[in-house]
């Protein structure tokens, strides 16, 4: 105890708080990043459900609703890498709320849900929230496997190839010729062009290293619609990691030792086993929680090699060996650990003696505290009490006087710091569709009323209470994962209150995870290139003949909507030849705008408007969440979305109810682009095939017109405008007035019409033909950006040509000084369907009520009570039932509450 002896903060040594000393402006930018946290109803899914979300988007140091970002992207990523949906969300407040509805025709697998603002890309890809997915098919029966017959063929000693079969038609019953396929394996990417062979089969051979992990099959028919799948080469395989407190194994100094052992998903998996040294002398044992992660204790010598040994599966007298790493001559130790209400830190080094040394006390990228102190015999000790920190992981770093010597993450968990959430219900159990209200009181830890923001979440325990307990939620998200590298599995185990061993299991986890404190010190004024985007908004340059190095002459510009309700705005551009139009709050599909340039006297001119284009990050899927596992708890859910789905169509049927809706075209596949057009403008009445448009190809046609012409007489009609030296125009026949087109969803500019009869046919997928087209003068006057809008044709029919391509009509470019394009707006909302039992009838209980989801409602505002209530209907299932309710105040206090009650069978 000579040189061991504790200092509480405050008394011997100097304190410095961070509002005394903050001078680094680094941090000053840093504290403006955004942590997006979406929480969503489930993370189980069959592909006719909706998947509900709620954003919260907040200041990254203070957890304060955000007043910066007033725009939030939320992208649906397949298993393909392809965002399938793109919603843009609105955010007051800090809050916003939206869903994703799947469809029948959505590939099945891992999908990634990511959420990001325009100004929280200037801080990287660590604060883009991410979370997968998983998706399954909503009937039961079979479906054919497009890729099967999967091997791992040994054709020469240690020289392996994988071998596959691919059925591209499973996906794709149009495609033909030769199949596209690209392959990552354990990281590497390469691509395949394979033909088909005489058993009418796709076939692979690809060799593979011995010691291969994973490899991805991507396929691409030659109508571009994707297959992929991820597979595990080695079944068995194992990661064996470690990490030493403070970063390495220091000679001669008692020290601890986590470990995380993951499978090829990346998932933990439970171990146990010994440490021994290189004559295989045991020093300790060590065994895993249920995530693959433990700690041990270790005084290492440098001169010796140390394994952590496993027993294998496979071979009974056999065991595994994997190394420790190789504990260093010099170095430093900073080591953490509590007792009751105090952080006791323990720095220890085996080269400075009596030495001055510094701890900096961070917490979210802020300076709380710098303690200074002198080292006795190589050590020292201090404590601290854990209430003088925040909720949160905190990070402490020993110094020099020039530089790091050992680092250490500790989670302190305040509770104090967090809402307290009451909710209660009349009863404390109900029975089969009865009303059930919630009363919900939000408050501080003094139990003062507290406004906030909360959202109610109820699931039939059963079904999806599991689910619940480990996923991610609001505590988990904003006080852990956004902190942490990596992937943390199951991050509700950590905040279980039932978890016994939680404190032990989170400094597990701080111990194994890296921290992402370079988010914060690493930043710069010169890295914030994409201002904050308050609301929608259109912005670009102008660029005249006056543009150079002289100052650019101003710029009268109009911008004008074609969604209702219309929009007109004008201003003048900046000396640099910039504008910025802010839309207004816009809900539904994406909005048309024209913009002319004009000069000052308001004479149109030829100058060139250049667009910006929003910033989207790159697409980073990580593939090993795509390797399939069995999981009965999975299994189980996507169970009973199966049994809803086939009683809900039995019902249907019965009571001979037709959703015209949901209604499939044979052979017609419903495209990104194709889903637009039916949308805005309708169904097609005909639909005329690629194919049969090439088969009446003749030697002496010219383009696509000349077959349209001769070949299907009955539907268009050709005729030339302007005499001998016009060119062709297309007219519908038997239509309502005159006949526009579009190419791939993208409307044909009228001064661009000369340009279409030319398309090769080998170009075109198929021409269809909408007669009585909705929405048809709001595209009349994007076709005519120069009609006048109360003379327009209100009626009309829409010729929809779509492209192999997919990329609309090629070599269309707008005349200077007029610019059309269509700009994404806030994506509608939907309310959850709650069906209302107020009086149940006989004939009420024909069809069962197996909803697994009972209610969903993301926002709700407290009263100046700090009180909130809903109701909701119960379902047929009977059990426990689970309410979950997730709250954030306006100082960006948070805060996480769950009760159950019972539902019991009804007397009918």
């Amino acid at each position: 105890m000579n040189r061991y002896f504790y200092i509480f903060l405050g008394t011997t040594f100097l304190l410095f708080q961070f509002g005394w000393c903050q001078q680094n402006q680094k941090l000053l930018y840093a504290s403006l990043s955004e942590k997006i946290y979406l929480q969503l109803d489930g993370n189980v899914y069959t592909n006719n459900q909706t998947v509900w979300f709620k954003a919260i988007v907040t200041n990254a140091t203070d957890h304060k609703p955000t007043s910066l970002s007033g725009v939030l992207y939320v992208e649906l990523i397949s298993p393909d890498e392809k965002i399938t949906r793109k919603k843009l969300v609105k955010i007051e407040n800090g809050i916003g709320d939206g869903f994703f509805q799947l469809h029948e025709s959505d590939m099945t697998g891992r999908y990634l849900i990511r959420a990001y603002t325009q100004w929280n890309q200037n801080f990287g890809e660590a604060l883009i929230f991410k979370e997968y997915i998983k998706i399954y098919p909503s009937s039961s029966k079979e479906e054919e496997n497009p890729i099967t017959n999967i091997a791992l063929v040994e054709k020469q000693p240690g020289k392996f190839w994988f071998n596959a079969t691919l059925n591209p038609f499973a996906v794709d019953s149009l495609h033909e010729k030769k199949l596209k396929v690209y392959i990552t394996l354990d990281g590497k990417k390469d691509s395949l062009s394979i033909k088909r062979n005489r058993d009418e089969k796709y076939s692979i051979d690809y060799p593979v290293p011995a010691d291969g992990q994973l490899i991805t099959l991507n396929m691409t028919t030659n109508n571009l619609i994707n297959y992929s799948k991820t597979i595990a080469l080695d079944q068995d395989l194992i990661d064996f990691q470690f990490f030493p407190e403070s970063g390495a194994l220091v000679d001669g100094l008692p020290g601890k030792v986590a470990f995380k052992v993951l499978d090829l998903s990346g998932n933990g998996k439970k171990v146990t086993g010994d440490i021994v040294d290189e004559g295989g002398r045991v020093i300790t044992s060590f065994k895993s929680n249920a995530l693959g992660m433990g700690v041990f204790a270790i005084t290492a010598n440098s001169d010796v090699d140390y394994y952590a040994k496993l027993a294998s599966k496979s071979d009974e007298g056999l065991s595994l060996k994997y190394p420790l790493p190789k504990a260093v001559p010099e170095g430093n130790i900073l080591s953490v650990r509590k007792a009751q209400d105090k952080i006791h830190l323990t720095a220890s080094s085996n080269y400075l003696v009596n030495d001055s040394v510094y701890i900096h006390v961070r917490s979210r990228g802020l300076k709380q505290y710098l303690i200074k102190g002198t080292l006795k015999e190589g050590e020292i000790g201090f404590f601290i009490s854990a209430i003088q920190l925040p909720d949160g992981i905190i990070e402490f770093t020993l110094m020099d006087s020039k530089q790091p010597l050992a680092q250490r993450l500790y989670f302190n968990e305040r509770l104090s710091e967090r809402l307290d959430i009451e909710i209660s219900t009349k009863k404390n159990s109900y029975v089969q569709r009865e009303k059930t209200t919630l009363d919900i009181s939000i408050a501080d830890d003094q139990n003062k009323a507290v406004s906030a923001n909360l959202s109610v979440l109820v699931i039939n325990k059963e079904q999806l209470g599991l689910v619940q307990n480990m996923r991610q939620n609001i505590l988990t998200y904003l006080l852990m994962d956004s902190e942490l590298k990596g992937n943390i599995e199951k991050p509700g185990y950590y905040f279980r209150e039932e978890n016994t061993t939680r404190y032990q299991d989170l400094d597990a986890l701080m111990l194994t995870q890296g921290w992402r404190g370079y988010l914060y010190n690493n930043i710069s004024g010169d890295t914030l290139l994409t201002p904050p985007e308050y609301m929608l908004n259109l912005s670009g340059s102008v660029k005249t003949s006056f543009s150079g190095k002289r100052k650019k002459r101003e710029v009268e510009l109009t911008m004008m909507t074609f969604n209702e309700p219309r929009l007109i705005q004008s201003q003048t551009t900046n000396d640099f030849g910039r504008f910025h139009f802010n839309i207004n709050d816009q809900y539904g599909p994406d909005l048309n705008v024209v913009i002319q340039s004009a000069n000052k006297a308001g004479k149109k001119k030829d100058y060139t408007i250049l667009l910006d284009k929003k910033i989207m990050p790159s697409i980073s899927f990580d593939q090993k969440k795509s390797i399939d596992k069995v999981d009965s708890m999975f299994n189980f859910i996507v169970d009973k979305n199966q049994e809803r789905k086939m009683v809900d169509d039995a019902f249907r049927l019965s009571e001979g109810i037709t959703y015209l809706d949901e209604v499939v075209i044979e052979e017609y596949q419903i495209t990104p682009e194709r889903e637009k057009v039916l949308k805005r403008l309708g169904k097609p009445d005909v639909v005329i095939d690629g194919d049969a448009i090439r088969e009446k190809e003749e030697e002496w046609s010219y383009g696509l017109y000349s077959v349209l012409l001769f070949s299907f007489p009955n539907d268009i009609a050709i005729r030339r405008v302007g005499g001998p030296g016009g060119f062709l125009y297309a007219k519908v026949l038997g239509g309502f007035g005159p006949t526009l087109v579009v190419i791939d969803g993208i409307p044909v500019l009228n001064y661009n019409y000369h340009l279409i009869p030319g398309i090769p046919p080998s170009e075109v997928k198929s021409v269809e033909i909408i007669r009585g087209a909705k929405d048809f003068l709001n595209l009349f006057l994007e076709v005519v950006p120069d009609a006048d809008p109360f003379s327009a044709p209100g009626a009309g029919d829409v010729i929809s040509i779509y492209t192999h391509a997919g990329k609309g009509l090629r070599g269309s470019r707008s005349p200077k000084g007029l610019i059309q394009t269509s700009v994404p707006v806030f994506s509608p909302r939907r309310e959850f369907y709650k069906p209302k039992y107020e009086k149940l009838l006989p004939k009420d209980w024909v069809k069962p009520d197996l909803r697994a989801l009972l209610h969903w409602e993301p926002t709700i505002k407290t009263d100046s009570q700090g009180r909130a209530s809903t109701s909701y209907y119960n379902a047929d299932n009977i059990g426990e039932t689970v309410v979950v309710v997730e709250a954030i105040s306006d100082d960006g206090k948070i805060g996480y509450k769950e009760i159950e009650y019972i539902v019991d069978k009804r007397d009918r």
